[in-house]
């Protein structure tokens, strides 16, 4: 199996990835904020006493924090702006551009997933690659899932 696939960063598609790659870390930040809200409410509930230091603090990690969080990502990925291009082989995946070749091979990722318009390969390092799939058919993309699976790795399709 040889796929060969050459893109411009889609900042569509790099905020879908973005939010799914973030979605615990956001998800963390909302729960905790809106928990340090209702300790506020319940406290002036039964004190009586305002407390604007946690009403400020639950409100900064509710509203603010998962926005800057997914707005600074998104942004960094979309930095280079190189048009890139995916190898995919039976020996792993690789990703070049103008600056740089990096070449992984199966045994460094961990998971795919696909979304929209893309593939997103979990590296055992904790980072993600996305490879956008605009020109590959649905068959491609599922022989490229069929050996991620024969390699070990999880699929969520």
């Amino acid at each position: 199996m040889q796929i060969q696939i050459t893109a411009a960063p889609d900042p569509a598609l790099i905020a879908v990835a973005t939010r799914r790659r973030l979605r615990t870390p956001v998800l963390v930040a909302r729960c905790a904020g809106w928990a340090l809200l209702l300790v506020t409410a319940l406290i002036q509930l039964a004190t009586g006493e305002g407390r604007p230091g946690l009403l400020i603090s639950g409100a900064l990690l509710a509203l603010v924090v998962p926005l800057v969080l997914l707005n600074r990502t998104a942004r960094r990925s979309m930095r280079g702006g190189r048009v890139t291009t995916y190898e995919i082989s039976d020996g792993g995946v690789a990703r070049s551009d103008d600056v740089g070749r990096h070449a992984y091979a199966w045994r460094a990722f961990r998971s795919v997933e696909a979304l929209s318009g893309q593939l997103m390969f979990g590296m055992r390092s904790g980072r993600w690659m996305r490879v956008p799939t605009t020109g590959l058919t649905a068959a491609e993309v599922e022989q490229v899932l069929g050996a991620a699976f024969t390699q070990g790795l999880r699929v969520r399709r």
